[in-house]
């Protein structure tokens, strides 16, 4: 069952994003984020709530310090074991009142809150052998790809996935012009729709269907083809950070996905942006702005520790459980503010 939060995130960036298009975002972004999670109010029986939250870390685009983590220690931090998102989780038992929550809580505060207190750098990063579709060789992926190359509960890869994928023709032996391919398919068939009836849970056989759908709806139909056909792909999701505005809030995730070639490494794309941008169709194939933060990856999460319920389609967002079972009553909004402006390309 997928949670309602799921279906929720994946709201279009309208309210965030406006209609700028970034096709020549900052090279740099230097911000200082603070990431709230809240439950307003709990359960009057309850008696633990379990609490996972994404926790952004570095990688080789961006920089991110974690400037409260000594105010944490309440919780602890963890990885999740298939695909290495880290984590921040924390248990709450009664009395909920005593871990800041619960009928002893002042009026009008929530039951609970954690602040992520971050220092982030985001560099835009461009992929030049995909920008020139150079020739590439289809090498048989090892071990560590498995994960980007298996079916998972909403990206079926037999059936309508498989049929999608026949119909395209990719080129034999040539995994980025093929990954270019799919690409191109889905910005020209597809129509974005993020109020589309069944958008927004990133439902790859729906979108073959439906054809329309947000951004999770593009991406899993091209995690599913480029796995048909034996290519790593995976799914990325991240926070956006306007390049117009030099401070905000920050209330929905945006996601993209990337997939693997050997001779070139992982490359980022981002269909649903081209399809909304069509002067930018070139950019968002192998280039990642400086526009967003990454936050996660992977479907079909098992957080650490494991939650009771099944794994996530997508975690994008914190997961709150009340004795065991999956409470959506967990919100969280990010604010952050420009530490330094940089100047445009």
């Amino acid at each position: 069952m997928i949670r309602p939060i799921e279906r929720l995130a994946f709201v279009a960036l309208v309210a965030a994003l406006g209609s700028v298009a970034t096709g020549a975002p900052p090279a740099v972004r230097h911000v200082s984020l603070v990431y709230t999670v809240e439950i307003a109010k709990l359960p009057a029986d309850a008696k633990t709530v379990e609490l996972w939250i994404p926790v952004a870390s570095s990688n080789e685009r961006q920089t991110v310090r974690l400037l409260n983590e000594s105010e944490l220690g309440a919780g602890r931090f963890t990885a999740d074991k298939k695909f290495g998102n880290r984590l921040y989780y924390r248990r709450f038992e009664q009395p909920l009142a005593a871990a800041g929550g619960g009928d002893g809580a002042a009026a009008g505060e929530p039951a609970i809150k954690v602040e992520l207190v971050y220092d982030v750098e985001v560099h835009e990063a461009t992929v030049p052998e995909a920008k020139k579709l150079v020739a590439t060789n289809q090498v048989a992926p090892g071990p560590e790809m498995a994960p980007y190359l298996c079916d998972t509960r909403m990206i079926p890869i037999k059936g309508r996935i498989t049929e999608v994928a026949r119909g395209i023709k990719l080129p034999e032996g040539e995994p980025l012009r093929a990954g270019r391919k799919i690409y191109d398919y889905l910005v020209d068939t597809m129509v974005y729709n993020y109020k589309a009836p069944g958008a927004g849970v990133g439902d790859a056989v729906w979108a073959c269907d439906s054809k329309t759908g947000d951004c999770s709806d593009y991406n899993s139909v091209f995690i599913g083809v480029c796995r048909w056909r034996g290519i790593p792909a995976d799914h990325m999701f991240g926070m956006p950070i306007p390049p117009d505005k030099p401070e905000g809030d920050i209330k929905y995730c945006h996601c993209w996905a990337r997939f693997w070639v050997a001779e070139v490494g992982w490359i980022p794309i981002d269909p649903s942006r081209a399809d909304k941008f069509p002067e930018d169709r070139d950019y968002y194939f192998g280039t990642l702005g400086s526009t967003w933060i990454t936050l996660t990856h992977g479907r079909d999460v098992v957080l650490e520790p494991p939650q009771h319920g099944e794994p996530l389609n997508i975690f994008h967002a914190p997961v709150a459980e009340v004795d065991g079972k999956p409470f959506d009553g967990v919100r969280w909004l990010g604010h952050y503010k420009d530490k330094q402006v940089a100047i445009s390309n």
